[in-house]
């Protein structure tokens, strides 16, 4: 893939998780999300779910888990799109390099996490 062939805004279709023991679910529900990639070799992605009320949660702690942010830029090595995160919603995410496989099909963008302990998590994105 180039970097040409990704450029352009985006909005999310579906985001599910493939666990090790091989079950799939959503991220959560109602979700949606914008993704931007530039010529300048700019991106910013956000995401955004239902709150759902976890008890063991504070109201702060529950609204966190339902955000998904972070920006920076990007470099694309393949069929890998490297993205250097400079702004986030997980300050532990800042100065991290967050890798995605990317796949497009027609309108569509598959971004693939790499296998975490979570398991993988997929994204299905539109073109805007």
């Amino acid at each position: 893939m180039n970097q040409e062939l990704l450029l352009g805004t985006y909005t999310l279709k579906w985001f599910f998780i493939d666990t090790p023991e091989g079950k799939r679910s959503d991220w959560g529900k109602g979700v949606h999300g914008l993704l931007i990639y530039s010529g300048t070799g700019h991106m910013s992605v956000s995401i955004n779910k239902d709150v759902e009320n976890d008890p063991e949660q504070s109201a702060s702690e529950n609204l966190f888990d339902s955000i998904l942010f972070y920006s920076g830029t990007y470099r694309v090595d393949g069929d890998l799109i490297r993205h250097q995160v400079t702004e986030a919603s997980n300050p532990a995410r800042i100065g991290k390099e967050m890798l995605r496989t990317a796949e497009i099909k027609g309108r569509e963008l598959h971004l693939k996490t790499p296998v975490e302990s979570f398991g993988q998590a997929t994204l299905v994105w539109e073109r805007v």
